[in-house]
């Protein structure tokens, strides 16, 4: 049997916990709540941080996407204007690059495998839980991942690819009509001003929406 006094250390450890968790809940319940991503009607513009890995490391650049009647109409990287083009990697629209061009289709995609394309789509909703980088808070939460399967792609001007996955992911506030996070893949001739090389995996997640 324990002894009276090490009943009283375990009873002034668990006592010192409860003192330490309540005041770590106190300091959680007064952050202040984070501004939920505001509404729009298709047409706005929105600023993300984006991690652009390159093949000789990443950087960290400025992404605004200028959005007119939910398609994309404009797109600056670090102040510089890029061809949407580069949203179109090499593949069937599905893919999440695509959609961010017409935010419009993203109702069209449904969970599927895709046999041509060793292609599987995964869409489902979620609870809306802001990222701890983004200043804003999702209203709602609609997550698309892609992931598709080459043994042999060749792409003109840029190469032969055996044996790759291109993988996808968006976040997308259906509620406020605007992308909250997304990753992709993309391989364009533009990247190179900015990667030395046409291929760039982009990580972004919204800063401001106007």
């Amino acid at each position: 049997m324990m002894s009276r006094g090490v009943w009283l250390v375990a009873a002034a450890t668990m006592l010192v916990a409860l003192v330490v968790f309540a005041v770590w809940l106190a300091e959680v319940a007064s952050r202040p709540p984070k501004p939920l991503v505001p509404i729009t009607n298709g047409t706005f513009t929105a600023s993300y941080n984006a991690t652009v890995i390159c093949g000789g490391g990443r950087k960290t650049w400025d992404l605004t996407l200028v959005y007119r009647n939910g398609k994309l109409i404009r797109a600056m990287l670090d102040g510089r204007v890029i061809p949407l083009a580069v949203f179109k990697y090499p593949h069937e629209y599905s893919y999440v690059g695509e959609l961010l061009l017409d935010l419009n289709r993203i109702k069209e995609v449904n969970n599927k495998t895709l046999k041509p394309l060793g292609g599987i789509i995964n869409k489902r909703i979620g609870r809306p839980v802001p990222l701890a980088d983004s200043p804003l808070a999702p209203r709602s939460d609609l997550l698309i991942t892609t992931s598709f399967n080459y043994s042999r792609l060749v792409i003109e001007g840029h190469g032969e690819f055996h044996n790759g996955t291109v993988s996808g992911l968006l976040i997308f506030d259906y509620e406020a009509g605007v992308p909250y996070f997304f990753i992709i893949s993309t391989i364009h001739a533009s990247m190179r001003e900015f990667c030395g090389t046409s291929f760039a995996y982009i990580v972004a997640y919204l800063r401001e929406v106007k």
